[in-house]
């Protein structure tokens, strides 16, 4: 397999070093957070994004996007990215299903 480099905020600690990024969309609530918010929210699914796979899915760039309005913001790239950034949370069972947040929003 090909070894490569994105351009850009390739893997999670670049985007942690970049003090331009501030922000970063919430896959669940769809808000912006503060990424030192998002890193401790979802941090089983970010050490995933580090690059050492060398396969696409490794890397930030393939979930994330800076939004064209907000240059200091990380914005899904689309649906589908935020449901597989989300999903790798499902399978390491560091977040929970939908479902079980739903039903939590329930029973307050």
């Amino acid at each position: 397999m090909k070894k490569f480099k994105l351009n850009g905020y390739s893997t999670w600690s670049d985007v942690m070093k970049n003090n331009k990024i501030t922000d970063i969309q919430d896959p669940v609530l769809e808000m912006e957070m503060g990424k030192q918010e998002f890193d401790d929210i979802y941090k089983e699914i970010l050490y995933e994004l580090e690059g050492n796979d060398d396969v696409l899915e490794s890397y930030i760039d393939y979930y994330f996007t800076i939004n064209p309005m907000k240059a200091y913001v990380l914005s899904f790239r689309g649906e589908k990215e935020k449901n597989e950034f989300y999903n790798i949370g499902l399978e390491k069972k560091s977040v929970l299903s939908l479902t079980e947040i739903h039903e939590g929003e329930i029973k307050m």
